[in-house]
């Protein structure tokens, strides 16, 4: 072709473009071979000059659009970068307009980065970060994001377009490579965009960024299975087109040009998702998107069926949409009906969605709606009901059915278990709060549900949910409710994953060590100190992911959400003692920092100091001290000024227990010997507790004379001494002569549960040491004699007044006759009035001491034959205790603790077979009335038959005597 007239074409085009449609035709075919000729890579470009007609320009750049699809060929290697520059250059240029150019030169760059995917293959990536980060100077953001997304949206299709001598499959690969990038930055535009009032302007690219998405979907497919977040915005947008204008009492309820065309672009989208060709691989998943379909728009076709409605071109939308979705997927329809009875398949199905809205009720439980939790029950019973089916065919389909119906829920309940934000909080009364706090446990127990339906695919969805929430964050630091929500949600379904789990817990670890709380509600770092150490079983597993969790919690002591810190902290020491060694001192100063700031509650500080036990316990010995030091003899020092003072203030009395609470817990958890192959160095040290328990023991003996009436500093006293006997065990042998002090100054004055209780203990520890077990006998025996001068001080009306230490009484002494009977083979025990107040204990209204006089009894009599006194004080009251046990069941004792007495009854058959024989003979036969006067002699006799007979067999015993006890209360017709 000869040499092209620059002035002449561009007049050309002109005419062509202003003329008639018979001058045009002329015209065409000799600009199109213009087009087609190897010069058109230069005029393009004149064409496009500053100054020219925006007829030529737009010709440039259709030509030059053009022959970068049809002529790519004809472009040498080496200037192809400086095309790209070119072509960037220009766009710039026209940045400003006209559109129609700028237009098609964003096409045309769209065609050569398809072509360029193996040379720039961070070609895409590239686009969106200069123009998606306005890093084109003097050019408007709006105008950048227009650029940007008429670049990406205009790809898929020159993929199919241009000419190239690579493989259409192998090049859509490519091209769909890409499309998680491309969907996840439109994605994010219409999430800041749904969050803002929409103005005439802004729908220009939203329309235009659902167009790019639409697009990448009808062409080059996206997978349903990552739709779910793109469905859920371009639902919301379509809502968002339509209500305010229905709803806006001043309009005529009609949607405007712009909504009508954001909202069918955005449904037309919606059917690319839900068609694609291979969305049928995809069943749960895709009933998800069209349950997300009929929920979001079904009140649209509601609120438009009515004559003449103003938004037809909507409603028409929908329903399209609708039908497409259920004929591409008339299987999975097929699949979720599981019974012959259309219309009870029906029914369900309907029942099934009906719940599903309630349960995703807009607003926030209980303020702003109050409905959704009477759905939560629902989900429990549909599982069990789901996994109940005895036929595993049929039980298999309804498993299949509900899949994605919990899978949406999920999601769902990440949502309602938001919290209020700052805006809202102030209309929430404490009833409120308190209605929400059992709401989301409630919420969390769904979660668990959802688990038994999807397994590990919840961590999935949850994820998913959790890279929304980020994105989200990213925009607007301020929407922290759904990023603590979508936390709460992991942590409520913990408990079900091991350290087997690779993908999704790591993940998680690493965004709550990233998230900047520090700008957010301080209830986002609580919810995430939490989730942390519900994970400490998988972090066990997992130790490269202890340190950041150490970092959170450490950061969290210092917080006003330390209680969860601690809670937390604890946990993770709890299970992970031996992988923390590494990171023991360190965590032990944040401790003593965090204790010493003032800043945390008391109980903060108790539940601290388990950690701070388990933490010292993985020091070697010569660095102990120093901590116990630091941490542990403030204690000490606020006690004893208590001490001295002699001050009986509340407040000194609740500075008391507090600082007892303090040793007590760090007792209970601190101890070098470790259970463990890897256990620390210098085990034959002393145990640390003990060189504390050496210092101390005579203030306790001041806290106990100066608080001696006061039982819950007593409760605390003896729990702190308590953790020490168990935790040193036989290295508290110096310490044993010092602490019957203590015991005994105590039952001096009073008799109480705590010190019999410690009592029990040392004596059961120590009484088989030959070195203590004279101790430990006189130890007993103070036990025993000063609960005797309690209970002689008690009125015959008010033992129920002391049931707490009866039942202590009676809970220590068995365990005493369990483990070391022999203790109780001692003349200066007075037996008749052991047996004689159990056998009052036992005719009390409390179940507690009615169940440890029992125990205690029976096992009494159990090891009575090995001792000579202890047989003939059986033998002396067998006959009483008998009695007595009669009488309980028959008239005295609640009927639901009846059965206990089969106890005595098989230990005195077992031990006493003859003796029962008689004495039961003597009790039931020679008393008329006797237990009462609704059973006659037969039945008396047939009773004691059956428990004479009845020798191991302790069920059916049970049964004879829950039989005899009804027909002596004479409840015999009621339970006939």
């Amino acid at each position: 072709m000869e040499p092209i007239d620059i002035v002449r074409l561009e007049e050309a085009v002109v005419v062509f473009y202003r003329s008639t449609s018979q001058e045009q035709a002329h015209l065409h075919e000799w600009l199109t071979k213009v087009q087609l000729s190897a010069q058109a890579w230069q005029f393009s470009w004149q064409l496009m000059q500053l100054g020219k007609s925006q007829e030529a320009q737009f010709f440039g750049a259709i030509t030059l659009h053009s022959k970068l699809m049809k002529f790519w060929h004809e472009v040498p290697a080496e200037n192809r970068d400086e095309l790209k520059q070119k072509i960037l250059e220009t766009i710039i240029q026209f940045a400003g307009g006209p559109k129609l150019v700028l237009n098609r030169l964003c096409i045309a760059l769209s065609a050569y980065i398809v072509h360029m995917l193996n040379d720039w293959p961070t070609a895409i990536e590239d686009v969106i970060n200069t123009f998606q980060n306005q890093q084109i100077p003097n050019v408007t953001k709006e105008m950048q994001l227009w650029i940007m997304l008429e670049v990406l949206q205009a790809i898929p299709e020159e993929m199919q377009a241009i000419y190239t001598s690579v493989k259409r499959s192998t090049l859509r690969g490519e091209v769909a490579k890409r499309a998680p990038l491309v969907m996840e930055t439109t994605e994010t535009y219409l999430q800041i965009q749904l969050d803002r009032e929409w103005d005439a302007d802004a729908y220009g690219n939203m329309t235009k960024a659902v167009k790019c998405a639409s697009t990448w979907v009808k062409n080059i497919g996206f997978s349903i299975e990552n739709c779910q977040n793109i469905t859920a915005l371009l639902l919301k947008m379509v809502n968002k087109c339509y209500w305010p204008c229905v709803q806006d009492p001043d309009g005529d309820g009609c949607m405007s040009a712009d909504e009508n065309d954001l909202a069918e672009v955005c449904l037309k989208t919606l059917l690319y998702i839900i068609i694609q060709p291979d969305c049928h691989l995809y069943p749960i998943t895709a009933s998800i998107l069209i349950k997300m379909f009929l929920d979001s728009l079904c009140d649209i076709t509601k609120m438009e069926w009515k004559p003449d409605n103003n938004n037809e071109d909507i409603v028409s939308s929908i329903y399209t949409l609708f039908v497409s979705a259920v004929e591409r997927h008339s299987t999975l329809l097929l699949t979720g009906i599981t019974t012959s009875d259309p219309e009870l398949s029906s029914l369900c199905s309907r029942l099934v969605n009906e719940i599903l809205q309630c349960t995703d009720k807009p607003g926030i439980y209980p303020v702003e709606e109050s409905c959704s939790s009477m759905a939560l029950g629902f989900w429990y019973l549909l599982q069990d009901e789901v996994f109940a089916i005895a036929y595993e065919a049929e039980r298999f389909k309804c498993w299949e059915y509900i899949r994605p119906l919990y899978a949406h829920l999920t999601r769902i309940l990440v949502r309602k278990a938001e919290q209020p934000d700052e805006n809202s909080i102030d209309k929430w009364t404490s009833d409120d709060l308190e209605t929400f706090r059992c709401y989301r446990q409630d919420i969390s127990d769904t979660f668990m549900y959802c688990y038994e339906v999807l397994r590990n695919d919840i961590l999935d969805i949850l994820s998913t949910v959790l890279d929304e929430t980020i994105a989200q964050l990213q925009t607007n630091p301020t929407l922290w409710t759904k990023l603590e929500a979508c936390i709460y949600a992991f942590q409520s379904v913990a408990e079900h994953f091991d350290g087997d789990e690779t993908k999704q817990i790591p993940k998680l670890m690493r965004v709550l060590n990233e998230i900047p709380y520090e700008k957010m509600n301080e209830k986002l770092l609580g919810t995430a100190l939490e989730t942390v150490g519900s994970y400490c079983q998988w972090l066990k597993d997992n130790p490269i992911y202890i340190p950041s969790a150490i970092q959170l919690l450490v950061r969290g002591l210092s917080s006003p959400m330390s209680a969860q810190a601690t809670l937390g902290l604890k946990e993770l020491c709890r299970d992970c003692q031996l992988q923390m060694k590494p990171y023991a001192e360190f965590l032990l100063n944040e401790c003593q920092a965090a204790l010493t700031s003032g800043q945390m509650k008391n109980s903060d500080c108790v539940r601290l100091m388990f950690s701070i036990g388990k933490l010292m316990s993985l020091l070697t010995s010569d660095k102990i001290p120093s901590y116990l030091d630091i941490i542990v003899s403030p204690c000490f020092e606020e006690l004893t000024a208590i001490c001295q003072a002699e001050t009986k203030t509340p407040q000194a009395r609740i500075r008391t227990i507090f600082r007892l609470n303090m040793i007590s817990t760090l007792f209970s958890s601190l101890n070098t010997d470790l259970d463990d192959d890897d256990q620390i160095e210098d085990l034959q040290n002393v145990q640390p507790v003990l060189i504390v328990m050496q210092k101390t023991m005579p203030i306790f003996r001041r806290i106990a004379e100066l608080w001696v009436e006061e039982l819950d500093v007593l409760e605390t006293a003896c729990s702190a001494l308590k953790h020490a006997i168990v935790n040193l065990k036989s290295s508290f042998k110096p310490m044993l002569q010092d602490l019957c002090y203590f015991i005994v100054a105590i039952f001096q004055t009073r008799c109480c549960a705590p010190t019999l209780e410690i009592s029990k203990t040392a004596i059961v520890i120590f009484y088989k040491d030959e070195g203590c077990k004279s101790l430990m006998q006189r130890l007993l025996v103070e036990f025993v004699s000063h609960s005797f001068k309690l209970f002689e001080s008690t009125p015959e009306n008010g033992f129920s007044n002391i049931a707490e230490t009866i039942e202590m009484f009676y809970a220590c002494l068995l365990q005493i006759v369990k483990k070391i009977p022999q203790s109780l083979d001692d003349k200066a025990i007075a037996y008749d009035r052991l047996i004689f107040y159990a056998l009052k204990a036992m005719t009390l209204p409390e179940n507690g001491p009615i169940r440890t006089s029992i125990q205690f009894l029976s096992h009494f009599v159990m090891q009575s034959r090995n001792y000579p006194q202890m047989t003939v004080a059986v033998l002396t009251a067998g006959e009483e205790i008998l009695k007595t046990a009669v009488v309980c069941v028959a008239c005295v004792t609640p009927r639901q603790q009846v059965e206990k007495f089969a106890d005595i009854f098989l230990s005195v058959n077992k031990k006493y077979p003859a003796e029962l024989a008689i004495w039961l003979r003597n009790i039931m036969l020679q008393s008329p009335n006797f237990p009462t006067n609704l059973v006659d002699e037969a039945e008396k006799s047939r009773f004691i038959t059956q428990i004479i007979r009845e020798k191991v067999n302790k069920r059916l015993l049970q049964q004879h005597i829950t039989e005899f006890a009804i027909k002596a209360r004479g409840l015999s017709d009621k339970f006939q």
